[in-house]
This record gives C-alpha cells, sequence and structure tokens, in this order.
C-alpha cells in the first residue's frame, strides 16, 4: 500500500522560473507573495563570494560568451532581464523567516563561506513543513563534507537516475530528503526511503495531474516552474 504524504511541498523552482526571469531578485520577490512551501535557487562561488545563478556558462542567461567562473567582475554582469547576478545574502536577507528556501550547491570550493553566511542570521523557530534551510547538490562529496564539518541545516542528495549504495548514503550523510528526476523514478525507491523517514521530492514538475499523481504515489513534494499554477 502507498504510504500518501502527509504534507505535500510545492517549491518554486529557481524562484518562480516559469512566470518571472529565473533566480532572479523579481522573481524571488514574486515568489515570496505565493502561498508555497519554499523556494528553490542555485548558487556557485566566486572569488569569495556565493552568487545566485545556475549556469556554469554565460549565454543563456546573459547574452554574455563566456564561463561564470571567468568573469573578473560578476557584479557588472547582468541578467537578461536587466538585473544584476543576485548575492545569496540578498536573497537570505529577503527571505528570512519568511519563507523556506532551499540552497542547491552547483559550485562550491569552500564551504565555510556558505556555513559562516547562514550563521549570521538569527536563530528561527521550529518549521512544521519545509525546514528553513534545505541544502542539497547533485554532488554528493558537497553533501557529504557538509555534514562532516558539521553543518547544523538539513541536507538533501540529488539524483539524476536512480541511486546506489542507498543505505550507505543515508548513514553517511543522514538527508532530510532525496530528490530525483521526474523522468527516472523508481516508486519502489520512493516507497523504502519513506520506512527509512526520508522525503521524496521531485523535479520538474509543471503539470497538475502530475503532481496529484506523484503525491498519490508517495512523494512528498515536486519542484516547479509554474508555483502559481500548482499551488
Amino acid at each position: 500500500m502507498v504510504e500518501i504524504a502527509k504534507d505535500f511541498h510545492i517549491i518554486g523552482h529557481r524562484g518562480a522560473a516559469g512566470e518571472r526571469f529565473e533566480n532572479s531578485l523579481d522573481g524571488f520577490k514574486h515568489s515570496l507573495t505565493l502561498n508555497i512551501g519554499a523556494v528553490e535557487l542555485d548558487i556557485r562561488e566566486h572569488q569569495g563570494q556565493l552568487w545566485v545563478i545556475h549556469d556554469h556558462e554565460l549565454e543563456r542567461l546573459t547574452g554574455k560568451v563566456g564561463l561564470f567562473e571567468e568573469q573578473a567582475d560578476v557584479a557588472a554582469i547582468r541578467l537578461l532581464n536587466g538585473e544584476a547576478v543576485p548575492l545569496l545574502q540578498q536573497v537570505l536577507d529577503l527571505y528570512w523567516g519568511k519563507m523556506p528556501l532551499n540552497i542547491e550547491i552547483k559550485s562550491l570550493q569552500n564551504k565555510r563561506l556558505l556555513l559562516d553566511l547562514l550563521a549570521k542570521y538569527p536563530q528561527l523557530p521550529a518549521s512544521s513543513g519545509m525546514p528553513w534551510v534545505l541544502i542539497s547538490s547533485f554532488n554528493h562529496r558537497q553533501i557529504l563534507d557538509l555534514r562532516q564539518l558539521g553543518c547544523p541545516w538539513p541536507l538533501a542528495p540529488i539524483s539524476y537516475g536512480v541511486p546506489v549504495l542507498v543505505d550507505q548514503m543515508i548513514e553517511l550523510i543522514e538527508p532530510w530528503s532525496w530528490h530525483f528526476d521526474d523522468e527516472y523514478l523508481d516508486f519502489d525507491l520512493i516507497a523504502y526511503l519513506h520506512t527509512r523517514g526520508l522525503r521524496s521530492m521531485v523535479f520538474t514538475v509543471n503539470s497538475e495531474a502530475r503532481a496529484r499523481f506523484l503525491h498519490n504515489n508517495g512523494v512528498a513534494g515536486v519542484f516547479t516552474d509554474f508555483p502559481s499554477k500548482l499551488k
């Protein structure tokens, strides 16, 4: 019998990528007005700062040819909506204590940068739904390193396909949730993770019918480009 999640979390993907420009302050401000479970964003480290941007290559998001990590002055870059690339600190200032954030690590060499930044913010009351801060990554080494550094925030590995060595990963990382690509779902694994106390979250789901199907089959939440529609 499928165990249906008590809470089903609607998470704005890159803010609300289908409604406002992705990972932009305009999109984050918009998402903050919605009655949704959380917002997801992507971070990259460059020159001792944590920036909110998804792509390694700049052209899709900025029209500028080149690699993000090779830019001498990230503050001078403009997204295609005319805004500057946000700093993670700007988004934290906007969201802290108002709506949960899923911070997905794309590129991070110095994990202390992230932990020290989060430590500057006041302690928050316990959340009844999503954690106030959830840190995730496709790079499971990043997640393991954070756990070994004593990260106080919940962690989540992300997988494109069906992961192996699941039990070993659970023991090492002690994740709050596991995030899966909708194309490669294994519902037996989702059911097993539930028995281990883990939530399964799925990306990127933009269909209400698909979201309902996933909810009815044990998924605890979805990342969506259209949170206004799915909420």
